[in-house]
């Protein structure tokens, strides 16, 4: 079994595979962390400048209708319902793909120390607003007992196909 520190190397070069991919960099390939790194900074170049949404008064009170920009609706559209397990990078959720390279090795790590479980991460765990199961679906790869709900009935029925084939649902 591979240390924690060289499965880390190992997913920041599949990270930087997968930016290279995204963005044409062929000299991410060779140059590991620091050159993904770099292509990241790049793109953040490309992109329009991110504002973070203005906090919501209470997390447990129902939003108000037309105070979020968030269009659930997109998520039962055909098109980008088909886009959540691509394996094509330019897909329209592609990025939620490169994306777990970093974030579930995080959580796994996270979640493990301040949960102080065990190898075999007992409990059980709920992703709201799984969409896909991107993330449901690799987190449940590793052990953990998830279940996901969402609004978009498209999004769960393209998160239990994925689940099937792993033999998680």
């Amino acid at each position: 079994r591979a240390s924690p520190a060289a499965r880390e190397h190992t997913m920041a070069t599949r990270f930087a595979k997968a930016v290279a991919a995204r963005v044409g960099s062929a000299a991410v390939l060779g140059g590991g962390v620091r050159a993904a790194r770099g292509a990241i900074t790049a793109v953040g170049k490309r992109l329009p400048e991110l504002v973070p949404p203005l906090e919501f008064p209470s997390r447990i009170e129902p939003i108000a209708a037309g105070s979020s920009s968030i269009d659930n609706d997109v998520y039962d559209d055909d098109t980008v319902g088909s886009s959540w397990h691509s394996d094509d990078p330019t897909d329209q959720l592609a990025t939620l793909q490169l994306l777990n390279t970093a974030r579930i090795p995080y959580f796994d790590r996270v979640w493990r120390q301040q949960l102080g479980l065990p190898p075999g991460r007992p409990g059980a765990y709920l992703e709201v607003g799984c969409g896909g199961g991107i993330a449901t679906v690799a987190l449940a790869s590793l052990g953990y007992q998830m279940t996901g709900i969402d609004p978009a009935a498209r999004a769960l029925d393209e998160a239990r196909a994925p689940a099937r084939a792993r033999g998680l649902a």
